[in-house]
C-alpha cells in the first residue's frame, strides 16, 4: 500500500508540475489571483509612471516660469533704481534752482535798495541844487 501511494505521488507530481507549464515558452499558466494582482500592479505602475511624467513636465514648466519671473523682478528692480536715481537728480536740480532763486531775490532786493538810495540821493541833490540856485 505504501508503495502504491508512493507510485501515485511519483506519477501525479510531474503531471501537476507539467500542467503549470506548457511545452512552448511563449505561454504559461498562472493562478487567476496572481494574474489579477500582477495586472493591478502593472496598471498602478503605468498610472504612476504617467503621473511622474506629468509632474516632471510641470516642474520644468514651473521652473521656467520662476526663471522668467525672476528676470522680470530683476528688470523691475533696475527700473526702480533708475527712477530713484532720476528722482534724486531732479531733487538736487530743484534745490539748485531754489538756491539760485534766493540769490536772485537777494540781488533784486539789493538793487531795489540801491535804486531807492539813488533816488533819494538824486532827490536830495536836486533839492540842494534848487536851494543853492535860489
Amino acid at each position: 500500500m505504501k508503495n502504491l501511494i508512493a507510485l501515485i505521488l511519483l506519477i501525479t507530481l510531474p503531471l501537476l508540475a507539467s500542467s503549470q507549464t506548457l511545452s512552448n515558452d511563449s505561454t504559461c499558466c498562472v493562478p487567476c489571483k496572481s494574474l489579477k494582482k500582477a495586472l493591478l500592479v502593472k496598471t498602478e505602475r503605468d498610472y504612476l509612471k504617467d503621473q511622474i511624467g506629468v509632474a516632471r513636465d510641470s516642474i520644468v514648466i514651473l521652473s521656467r516660469i520662476v526663471t522668467n519671473q525672476d528676470s522680470v523682478i530683476i528688470k523691475q528692480d533696475s527700473t526702480i533704481s533708475l527712477y530713484k536715481k532720476n528722482e534724486e537728480e531732479y531733487t538736487q536740480i530743484i534745490k539748485n534752482k531754489d538756491t539760485e532763486i534766493e540769490i536772485k531775490d537777494k540781488q533784486i532786493k539789493k538793487a531795489k535798495n540801491k535804486a531807492r538810495v539813488a533816488w533819494i540821493t538824486t532827490g536830495a541833490s536836486v533839492i540842494a541844487f534848487v536851494i543853492i540856485l535860489l
